[in-house]
């Protein structure tokens, strides 16, 4: 047991020593390319020099050697300025041979500044973190840009805007000179405010745009961007309280308008949604899912109208949303949206309808027989007013269980059994976890 013990420990103590010995072996690598790069600007070594730093800097005896470090703040520096050269000659380049190579030169220096406590070392770091500053501003900036390609960038851009913050103050704090002027400290702010957004990191974005409100800084992202970060924290007040004072900053901004909409149909505020969508659709006429929205807005009014009784409103909405749909088809004839959103809203007045003529089929007397057959007749001509909308959406979704189903109505009502059953078939199948072969009026050559 005893021996078992003892070959264990000294197995330990060997693998120690290799790790320690890897890192320094590294590291030593690493000195020895970044210094043939300095020689003859090979670019290779630097990759090479960038390689093997990577792999000493997981030692960490290497990673808390103030002479290390430095010398990692040194190879990450020219690693960036190698990326930022390439990519400001070729904007299609955006290979990154290191992670960050800007934000670890930044933290390598600044560590290895307080790591020790010798005026040479500390002095290059400084230096080091001086020439570096521009360059953790453009990493930053890049990964915004690349963000697009790949989500985790916004939170990259995020760590670099805030790494250059740090820099700055303690460049300020420590003898050395900030490159950061109050302006470019407040770019800083807003970029790495937008980045933390973009990212969803709603903690890290919400200070930085609240300190930049607060200084009145001219953008209308900054309004923006906090009603969002406040929604998402179900910060009603805030969100309601940032959402006017953007408003009121910068009215004829349509990101705010479009905001201020999200914000009333949230809230359930239709009355007032309709004068905000309307100059939503001035600004864009041809966004058509306004269109559609506001139709929505009205149709809500309508239904509102119907269960209060008030006959006269009831029949104004209800026009009103359909002018709106008929808008937006105008503008796009295929519109999927559009095409089901009337067709339903007409079915579902002729359905309601139908619940009248129950009513009504129940009062015998010569009179009631009468109203019966005019409101049968204005039934008939709802359902087929609908009917060819329901049409042009089964040929764009031909297992739409809502389309064969009011289809499968209309025709029943229609007389047309026939083609009523082949709707009921369709529908089986659907709900019985099987695919429609294709669209029935496609078949009929419609």
């Amino acid at each position: 047991m005893y021996r078992l013990i003892l070959s264990m420990l000294v197995m330990l103590i060997s693998v120690t020593s290799l790790v320690a010995q890897s890192g320094e072996d590294a590291l030593k690598s690493a000195k020895k390319s970044f210094d043939s790069y300095k020689l003859n600007g090979d670019v290779e070594a630097l990759k090479e020099a960038s390689a093997n730093l990577e792999l000493a800097m997981q030692d960490s005896e290497v990673a808390n050697d103030p002479k290390a470090l430095l010398e990692a703040g040194d190879i990450y520096k020219e690693a960036t300025v190698q990326y930022v050269t390439r990519r400001s000659l070729d904007a299609a380049d955006k290979a990154r041979g290191i992670d960050m190579p800007a934000t670890k030169a930044a933290k390598a220096y600044m560590a290895a500044y307080n790591a020790t406590d010798k005026k040479g070392t500390r002095k290059a770091a400084i230096k080091g973190l001086e020439d570096i500053q521009g360059s953790i501003t453009n990493e930053g900036i890049y990964f915004i840009q690349d963000g697009t390609e790949n989500e985790s960038f916004y939170g990259n851009s995020y760590t670099a805007f805030q790494t250059n913050m740090m820099v700055s103050e303690f460049l300020e704090k420590n003898g050395g000179k900030s490159s950061l002027t109050e302006e470019s400290v407040t770019q800083d702010k807003y970029y790495g405010g937008l980045a933390a957004l973009l990212a969803k990191n709603y903690d890290g974005a919400q200070p930085l745009f609240e300190e930049l409100m607060g200084a009145e800084y001219d953008d209308s992202a900054i309004y923006s961007g906090l009603f969002t970060i406040y929604t998402e924290k179900e910060m009603k007040t805030e969100a309601a309280d940032v959402l006017q004072k953007g408003r009121t900053r910068y009215p004829d901004d349509s990101g705010l308008l479009f905001n201020e909409i999200n914000f009333l149909l949230a809230e359930g505020r239709l009355d007032e949604l309709t004068e905000r969508l309307e100059s939503a659709i001035a600004k864009e006429p041809d966004n058509i899912s306004l269109y559609g929205t506001l139709a929505g807005v009205y149709q809500e009014l309508y239904k509102k109208a119907k269960t209060d009784g008030d006959v006269e409103k009831e029949e104004m909405f209800y026009q009103k949303a359909e002018a709106e749909y008929q808008r937006g088809l105008e503008k796009d004839p295929s519109s999927a949206r559009m095409i089901s959103g009337l067709g339903s809203m007409i079915y579902n007045r002729a359905a309601g309808m139908t619940q009248e003529l129950v009513e009504l089929g129940n009062d015998f007397s010569k009179e009631g027989q009468k109203k019966y057959d005019e409101l049968q007749e204005v039934v008939n001509v709802e359902f087929a007013k609908a009917l060819p909308f329901f049409q042009k959406a089964e040929m764009s979704e031909p297992g739409d269980v809502n389309t064969l189903i009011a289809l499968k109505e209309i025709y029943a009502r229609m007389d047309e059994y026939e083609v009523s059953n082949e709707f009921k078939e369709r529908i089986e199948k659907v709900q019985a976890g099987e695919k429609v072969a294709g669209s029935y009026f496609k078949e009929k050559g419609m």
